[in-house]
C-alpha cells in the first residue's frame, strides 16, 4: 500500500527534475533558497580571526576558525590558492575568495561552514556559534 501511495509522488518529483539551473547547492541539498548567510564586507579595523595560505604549502592556516553569529573572518589567499564552497558539505555560495585576494566575510547563521581550495582540494572550516 505504501508503494502505491509513493509512486505518484516519485513521478511528480521526477518530472520536476531535469536541467541544471546553475544555482549552487548547500549541504542540506537545497538550491539557493534565499540570500546567502555569508557575505563579503569591508574589513573592520582591529583584530579579526584570519585564515591565510602560502604558495609553498597546501593548507589553510588555521584550518578552522570559530566565531559568533554576525562575526567576520578575514581570508588572505596566496596567488595559488582560493576559497570556494565545498559542495556536499554545509557551505554557502557567499563563501568565495579569489586567488591572491584578501576579503572579509561575515557569517549571519550558526553552523560549521566548510570551504576548499578549488585547485588543490584542501579544506577548512568556519564554526559559527
Amino acid at each position: 500500500m505504501l508503494y502505491r501511495a509513493s509512486l505518484p509522488l516519485l513521478i511528480a518529483l521526477a518530472a520536476c527534475g531535469g536541467g541544471d539551473s546553475g544555482n549552487p547547492v548547500d549541504a542540506a541539498g537545497q538550491t539557493d533558497a534565499g540570500p546567502p548567510s555569508v557575505r563579503t564586507v569591508g574589513c573592520p579595523p582591529g583584530i579579526v580571526p584570519t585564515v591565510t595560505t602560502s604558495d609553498s604549502m597546501e593548507v589553510y592556516m588555521p584550518s578552522s576558525a570559530s566565531i559568533s553569529v554576525g562575526g567576520i573572518v578575514k581570508f588572505t589567499m596566496s596567488s595559488q590558492h582560493d576559497v570556494s564552497p565545498n559542495v556536499g558539505k554545509m557551505t554557502d555560495a557567499g563563501l568565495t575568495v579569489g586567488f591572491g585576494k584578501t576579503a572579509c566575510l561575515e557569517f549571519d547563521k550558526a553552523g560549521s561552514f566548510t570551504f576548499k581550495c578549488s585547485s588543490h582540494s584542501f579544506v577548512g572550516t568556519v564554526v559559527v556559534q
